[in-house]
């Protein structure tokens, strides 16, 4: 028998896709209208998102290269501390000639003892208990405790001021006998309990300074009337913290003195 022949119609050539691994035909459908709007808006998309991958790596890299503030600087060297928020820098040349006239320098009077104690007499500051292993400190220990209308945490105070009582106490050593600071809580124990309290402020203050370790150079004037032909220049310009700021800061959070009279520096 004669193999038998039919007849189908064959898609449009244009409408056909043939997938050569298969030998199956897929019918696709031209849009002309989605061609065209890629064709007008397509490298717009293309220049857009270029655009946000430029941007993006221009702010990533501003934000790696940008300089820290100055807040972002302090946190970052330093301690938690409540008093952080208080730090600003100024620009300061020192003035501390041999001879430099100052409130806080010569024999002892009653408007100098006032000038030294208004430095550093401040109540203490609440530290809250969850920033004890910011401190190194233990949970375990039995620390004093603020009153719970204080904030009810720990009680703390700034080693700034527990710094300048150290010098105080010091400066009173050496003028003890020719004033009288019989009535001052240094000085109330016996010659040698007041001698290890004075010890105990050089070695703390000697342990500051190692700590800071200040690098500025300060330099040397020829002066021949000076008995080595030189003469030092501790003028310095120096970066300090406000040192106003941190009082003023000390001043408002401090907690009530009356309520904590043994817990003062």
């Amino acid at each position: 028998m004669a193999p038998g022949y039919g007849y189908s119609l064959v898609a449009d050539e244009a409408d056909v896709e043939e997938e050569g691994s298969t030998g199956t035909q897929e019918k696709i459908t031209r849009n002309p209208l989605k061609s065209l709007t890629w064709h007008l808006f397509g490298p717009i998309a293309w220049l857009f998102t270029t655009f946000l991958l430029v941007a993006v790596l221009i702010l990533l890299v501003a934000a790696v290269t940008k300089d820290p503030s100055t807040e972002q600087c302090a946190r970052k060297l330093s301690v938690w501390s409540p008093a952080l928020e208080a730090v600003e820098y100024v620009d300061v040349q020192f003035q501390n000639k041999f001879n430099e006239k100052s409130i806080y320098r010569g024999k002892p009077t009653p408007e100098l003892e006032r000038a030294w104690l208004d430095l550093w007499n401040f109540g203490p500051v609440n530290i809250p208990m969850d920033k004890l292993d910011a401190l190194n400190k233990s949970k375990e220990v039995d620390w004093k405790r603020a009153k719970p209308e204080a904030g009810g945490g720990v009680i703390g105070n700034l080693e700034i001021f527990h710094q300048i009582h150290c010098l105080d106490l010091v400066r009173q050593y050496t003028y003890r006998d020719e004033y009288d600071y019989s009535k001052q809580p240094a000085f109330d124990g016996t010659p040698k309990q007041v001698r290890e309290h004075v010890d105990h402020c050089i070695n703390s203050l000697l342990i500051f300074l190692k700590c800071t370790s200040d690098v500025t150079p300060y330099l040397m004037v020829t002066d021949k009337r000076r008995p080595l032909g030189i003469d030092a220049d501790f003028n310095t310009q120096h970066k300090c913290r406000n040192f106003e700021k941190i009082r003023e800061w000390a001043g408002v959070h401090a907690l009530n003195t009356k309520d904590y009279q043994n817990d003062i520096s």
